[in-house]
């Protein structure tokens, strides 16, 4: 007799925890598999419960292992079950449900925010090194550590494919449009920003009395006060005039001489420094004195700086994408420089005092008389920064740890300084000693945290080896080293002295005179550079993209400055060490996407991530061949619900509700002002009016003005349709810009759809390419439905959705908004 070919079929297996490893198939009664990307798949089915046999048996969570047909066996799904038979009251048909592996991370939550998560971030961006060629930034290293040491999923069970190698030179040439453009629209926003009067000004005191001069356009009080701040601070560390006039040029250009509080991606203040490559905390580089130093730190490094023009040692400074550009401001800063040294050169408040003018040792006396005074001061976060009518108070409405040295600094020397407002930035500020040498100096700090740069308390210590004295939860006062219950000196992890303080032995030796050349007796404690420039974990120099939007990370590393869930994050403990936790899968989805990748579930239940070959132009995506005898019928649409002409990605903090002690009330822990700021200067920008767009997206050989005349047609037709996405997790031009490029494909692709109901076909699989030949067509699977039933009128067929559609070959009418796949025209 002949045999069949074709003979379906589906095999069912449940793995249970006291009865092994059931076999269900032969009770199978119909089942419907749903396999998709970047989300969850399901299978839902139904079982002959003869006898009940199925009651009590099987649990929530067993896992489920699915093969199926057509010409042999393969394996199609893995997962766990959702919902199961517990009590039937007669034997019956049941129904149970189940989710694919990925349940496992869409129910697994963790807290992004805790400083574990954020030193294990940032070791495996530094683990994934600089490797040769273009790269993901480290992403791919990011992903397999989280999934390992967060979940357990062995890192042999995930599968992340490359990025084609020609997708980045093709792509390359439309980041340099975007990013041209947006050179542009970043200096109208400051135009805009100046003339509403949203610059803010920071306290740096210059006296600019010698510039009476005209200096172009650099004449207000607020340019010259800065103009003589930058000076002074220079000529206080030693700075020539020629490092004065290119520290002035440098500051005429990047910020106009205004100390703002925006700019490109994170940069700030005079010079637009970073906070996220280490410059400073945002507090610290709006001080123009704490900025000007950072500046000249930087420009003493470069040793054959006199040998170079002006431009380029500050050019070597700022690694600007214009390097040129600081050469038009050397008339007025020269002009600038002469006028303040005519005038004597005065100093600016940072250099008003002599330096070590207090000892420690009547620090930590103030501390404890100003405690005993007021014993009872509220702790709290929610005066935003450095704030003088607050640290001033007598006494102040409420104190933090970090803010209470504060308080004592001002009172001992009678002025601030540059005091950093946060505990971690108080830390990098200090000079570093070990734990035992702070406890055994009076007014000498002590901080807390797995880190340098994740110190989340500070106290002052009052000399005697154990006690210290700080603001804590229960109010500022001295008590045991530690905070309820007392702690041992093991518990604190760094020791420091401050600046300006002469800090003295029990028997009066000085051992830190208070200035950067003093001398320590004991410091066992690694100092810690800046991380800037190609020194940034993740940072590719060969990658073009590193190149033209600087050096970043693809992941915010959280402080509290920039990240307002992360000190919620280090206080949760006990019963509450969850409240601050999110699911785990919508974290990943992220980093997939800000990748160019498309993520699943594989048949075995491994994770894989590819990236989506919608068109077939690369080459990386397989191909199933359907012959029209296996196609029941199927109809292309194309619905202008999902265009968007204008994808815009934000990278933000992650939102929750963050309780404020002081009031005792929740409050949104995202001010609109920073999702503001961080969307005016986002690289996040992809759009129809970009010529490139067309070529490096979607394989349209367009010239720039047919490209124009094709995204002219759209709005006219269409309208303009902006879609705009705040995407946590991520950070840095490079994420923004991938995550808008990869939104924007997706959404123009999925314009076009269909289901497709097909014979059965369990080897199809999201993020296939389908072709019919004989229809001159191709698509880009999305989701794959297969559909079973056992007995009369049952049957298998499958059925895909599509996006994408595309036509073999050039030839015949060109449709619009169907690109031609294999190069036609």
């Amino acid at each position: 007799m002949p045999n069949f070919v074709f003979a379906p079929g589906c095999k069912v297996y449940i793995a249970t925890q006291k009865h092994g490893i059931i076999d269900v198939s032969d009770d199978l009664v119909e089942g419907k598999m749903t396999r998709r990307s970047d989300g969850v798949s399901g299978f839902s089915f139904s079982l002959q419960n003869a006898r009940r046999k199925y009651d009590g048996v099987l649990t929530p969570n067993d896992r489920v292992s699915v093969q199926m047909k057509r010409l042999k066996w393969v394996q199609v799904y893995t997962g766990y079950l959702n919902r199961v038979p517990l009590v039937t009251a007669w034997p019956r048909v049941v129904h149970l449900t189940s989710s694919c592996s990925l349940k496992r991370l869409q129910y697994w939550y963790w807290d992004s925010h805790a400083e574990a998560s954020q030193e294990m971030v940032r070791q495996a961006l530094t683990d994934a090194g600089k490797d040769s060629g273009v790269s993901d930034g480290g992403m791919t290293n990011v992903v397999l550590t989280i999934l390992k040491k967060v979940v357990g999923w062995p890192e042999s069970k995930v599968h992340i494919g490359k990025i084609p190698g020609n997708w980045f030179s093709v792509v390359e040439g439309l980041a340099k449009q975007i990013n041209a453009d947006l050179d542009g629209a970043d200096e109208i926003a400051r135009t805009l920003f100046e003339s509403l009067g949203t610059a803010s000004v920071g306290e740096g005191g210059g006296d600019a009395s010698s510039l009476t001069g005209s200096y172009g356009n650099f004449n207000s009080s607020e340019q010259k006060k800065n103009a003589a701040t930058i000076y002074s601070v220079g000529k206080g560390m030693g700075a020539s005039s020629r490092d004065c006039i290119i520290a002035l040029m440098t500051a005429m250009q990047e910020s106009g001489l205004r100390n703002i509080r925006y700019g490109d991606r994170d940069s700030i203040g005079l010079f637009q420094q970073r906070p996220s490559m280490g410059w400073g905390t945002v507090e610290q580089i709006m001080n123009p004195e704490y900025s000007s130093r950072k500046f000249y730190e930087g420009l003493f490094k470069i040793k054959n700086r006199n040998s170079m023009r002006l431009t380029e040692a500050a050019q070597a400074v700022q690694r600007s994408a214009f390097p040129e550009a600081y050469a038009k401001h050397e008339k007025p800063a020269t002009a600038m420089v002469r006028d303040l040294e005519k005038g004597g050169g005065k100093e600016s408040s940072l250099n008003s005092k002599p330096q070590g003018t207090t000892s420690g040792l009547a620090l930590a006396q103030l501390a404890v008389n100003f405690c005993n005074k007021h014993p009872n001061i509220p702790y709290t976060q929610k005066y935003g920064g450095t704030q003088m009518a607050i640290l001033k108070g007598e006494p102040p409405p409420g104190l933090d740890c970090s803010s209470f040295v504060q308080a004592m600094y001002l009172r001992a020397l009678g002025a601030l300084y540059d005091v950093p407002r946060v505990a971690s930035a108080q830390a990098q500020w200090c000079k570093r000693v070990s734990v035992k040498a702070a406890l055994d100096t009076p007014g000498a700090l002590v901080f807390k945290g797995s880190s340098i740069s994740s110190i989340f308390h500070v106290e002052m210590s009052l000399g005697d080896g154990k006690n210290t004295i700080g603001a804590h939860r229960k109010g500022a006062k001295p008590h045991d080293v530690g905070v309820n219950p007392p702690m041992p000196p093991s518990y604190w992890d760094y020791g420091g002295f401050m600046p300006r303080i002469a800090y003295t032995t029990g028997a009066g030796g000085v051992i830190f005179d208070g200035t950067d050349g003093g001398t320590v007796t004991e410091s066992t404690d690694p100092v810690v550079e800046l991380v800037t420039g190609a020194d940034a974990p993740g940072y590719n120099p060969k990658d073009p993209f590193d190149k033209l939007f600087g050096d970043n990370a693809w992941l915010p590393i959280s402080t509290a400055e920039n990240d307002p869930n992360y000190l919620m994050a280090q206080a949760l403990a006990g019963p509450r060490a969850l409240l601050n936790d999110q699911p785990l899968l919508p974290y990943l989805k992220n980093l997939f996407n800000s990748t160019m990748r498309s993520f699943s579930s594989a048949p075995n239940g491994d994770l894989i991530a590819w990236y989506p070959d919608y068109y077939g132009m690369w080459g990386t995506a397989a191909k199933m061949v359907i012959q029209p005898i296996e196609v029941q019928d199927f109809e292309v649409t194309w619905s202008d619900d999902y265009m968007v002409t204008h994808q815009f990605v934000v990278t933000s903090p992650q939102t929750t509700n963050l309780f404020d002690p002081a009031t005792g009330t929740v409050q949104n822990s995202v001010a609109e002002s920073v999702l503001a700021q961080m969307a005016t200067f986002t690289t996040g920008v992809v759009t129809v009016d970009f010529p490139g767009v067309w070529k490096a997206l979607f394989g349209m050989d367009m010239t720039e003005k047919e490209g124009k005349k094709y995204a002219d047609w759209i709005k006219k037709r269409f309208g303009a349709r902006p879609d705009y996405q705040q995407l946590p997790g991520l950070v840095g031009p490079k994420a923004q810009l991938f995550a808008a490029i990869f939104l924007f494909m997706r959404q123009f692709a999925y314009q076009y759809s269909a289901s497709v109901p097909l014979t059965f076909m369990p080897e199809l699989y999201p993020g296939m390419l389908i072709q019919i030949p004989e229809f001159n067509f191709q698509a880009y699977v999305t989701t794959v439905e297969h559909t079973f039933k056992f007995g009369k009128g049952g049957g298998f067929s499958t059925s895909v959705g599509i996006a994408a559609p595309a036509r073999l070959t050039g030839e015949g009418n060109k449709l619009l908004g169907l690109p031609m796949a294999g190069g036609g025209a």
